[in-house]
């Protein structure tokens, strides 16, 4: 071997050593993790917090995860976990199809520091795609601001939302938990948090669980569920549509019960038994786009031990957990009802709405392609939004929020803030998503463009750059307005109060006063939001919950 070669590998080889010198080391319950440095911040990525669901613990709640020799390299996100493959919003999870995805990550500052207050990030996606690795979720303002952030990945479609008769027997026997395998998941990770965030300077006294869409809501399940009191002390609810539950064994608002849902899942997959299904390679357990938008998917439900109750009327008698809450909606957040939106006559005469004071109330709505999913929008995120934050006086104290921010080169492109739009603004996270077009789009169709985005998800499977949040990252205004959300939500981490110093003052909300906290371009309050409107919905949701 020449000198050169010798020099060069020698060179190489130190340089190496010098790498995994800088790498942080931090000793979990398990073992020994070894992250990295990104962004500014420490990094640890795809540590086991469950045992792999595989074999007969498929369908069975998270186990523990077993211990490791060695030291792990948490450099590297896990799998995410099997999921329908969606052209577009799939392509940056990897390979999602391996069922060994109980991983969570952690990021902290650079310099930890001791007790630093916790975030734990629930991420959306109907509870049917997407995963911890989706660089949205890259917490950077976060931590900047003195949080750590820790993101997983949880069961999904018919793997973490299952309950076939055999199952719930099965679960009886062993005196376990049955169905909402996704949701146990969660809980298992802020159970992992309690006793192992200390080694990452992290408070276990002191965590707030977030998320956002199918997060959201996972959120406000876990303020009313008995299994996961005392995990967390403060709580985020972005975008979390509150539609009704289903029943496990009994129809629930005319939904049939998830054990009729799963019989008939059984029998498309040539299934007969729990053990022929537990049998079945993962890729035929694995939805489609199609069955989710038909409604073959059952999804989460009431099984009385998880989850006890829609949150709505639980809020309502009090029973949710005593700890500050935050809850806010995006100013087109029904942009996820779109390409599933009922006709707005069934939709009415489903939840008893009279079609000519809907008339009245929705006469200046522009763009009628959008009419009955505004309807909707009104009902399940801005009411619901109102009514749960409403709820809170007397429990804890409750905010709430409106976001109305675009980055101005697509505003004309859109009747409002899509769903999910929120979310790189408050991690921090802009120069990682699509970036805006150089030139401002002007006299935009909005319609055509929505109804071509609808077009490509049901028909092709494809989710278009349309739905994908937008951002300039060299917009003085879009960094300013992630700076005021993540400073937001990590003071509201910290305290419990999402007030900052120089931004408006931000009231506990009241249905009385009806002020939100507005990220918008302009006023920072907004007072009586769509007030007619919503007021409409607000007692068409009290009627259902009464149901």
């Amino acid at each position: 071997m020449s000198k050169t070669i010798s020099s060069l590998l020698l060179l190489s080889a130190l340089a190496w050593n010098a790498y995994a010198a800088e790498r942080p080391m931090v000793q979990v319950q398990s073992g020994s993790v070894q992250g990295a440095i990104e962004y500014n911040m420490q990094v640890f990525k795809g540590i086991p917090y469950a045992a792999p669901p595989v074999g007969n613990l498929r369908w069975r709640p998270p186990q523990p995860a077993a211990k490791w020799s060695g030291t792990l390299d948490a450099s590297q996100f896990g799998f995410a976990c099997p999921q329908p493959y969606v052209k577009n919003l799939s392509s940056g999870l990897g390979l999602p199809g391996n069922e060994d995805c109980l991983k969570l990550n952690v990021f902290t500052p650079n310099k930890p520091g001791k007790k630093l207050p916790v975030m734990v990030w629930i991420h959306g996606g109907g509870l049917i795609v997407d995963g911890s690795s989706d660089k949205q979720f890259t917490p950077i303002n976060l931590t900047k601001n003195g949080v750590i952030v820790v993101t997983f990945d949880y069961r999904l479609g018919t793997l973490g939302f299952f309950a076939s008769k055999e199952l719930i027997e099965e679960a009886k026997a062993k005196g376990e938990p049955v169905g909402n395998y996704g949701t146990m998941d969660q809980i298992a990770v802020l159970k992992w948090v309690k006793i192992n965030i200390q080694s990452f300077g992290g408070d276990p006294n002191n965590v707030t669980i977030f998320g956002e869409s199918a997060g959201g809501r996972s959120v406000t399940w876990l303020m009313v569920s008995d299994a996961a009191k005392g995990l967390f002390h403060r709580a985020i609810a972005e975008s979390a549509q509150q539609s009704p539950l289903r029943g496990m064994i009994e129809k629930r608002f005319g939904a049939a019960p998830e054990v009729e849902v799963d019989a008939k899942f059984m029998a498309s997959v040539g299934a007969k038994s729990l053990k022929e299904l537990r049998g079945l390679p993962v890729q035929k357990l694995i939805l489609t786009a199609a069955d989710f938008e038909q409604g073959e998917f059952g999804g989460p439900f009431v099984d009385g031990q998880i989850l006890q109750g829609d949150p709505l009327a639980l809020f309502a008698a009090g029973k949710q957990a005593k700890v500050p809450f935050m809850i806010g909606t995006n100013s087109w957040d029904s942009s996820f009802l779109v390409p599933g939106q009922p006709p707005l006559d069934a939709f009415l005469k489903k939840v008893g709405e009279d079609p000519q004071v809907i008339e009245k109330l929705y006469a200046n709505n522009q763009d009628k392609c959008i009419l009955s999913s505004d309807v909707m929008g009104d009902m399940l995120y801005r009411a619901s939004t109102k009514m749960l934050a409403d709820s809170m006086n007397g429990v804890a104290p409750g905010y709430a929020y409106y976001f109305d921010y675009l980055t101005k080169n697509i505003r004309p492109a859109y009747p409002g803030v899509p769903h999910t739009f929120e979310i790189s603004y408050v991690f921090g996270s802009l120069a990682l998503m699509p970036q805006a077009p150089k030139q401002r789009e002007f006299g935009t169709d909005q319609c055509a463009r929505i109804e071509k985005a609808a077009a490509d998800l049901k028909q092709k499977g494809v989710w278009a750059k349309y739905w994908y949040p937008t951002t300039d990252k060299n917009s003085a205004q879009d960094k300013a307005m992630s700076e005021k959300m993540s400073k937001s939500w990590a003071a509201f981490a910290k305290t419990g109060n999402p007030n900052v110093s120089g931004q408006a003052n931000w009231p506990i909300y009241s249905l009385k006063t009806d002020e939100m906290r507005h990220f918008s371009y302009h006023s920072e309050i907004v007072k009586n939001l769509l007030k007619d409107r919503v007021d409409y919905q607000i007692k068409a949701l009290k009627a259902m919950s009464a149901n």
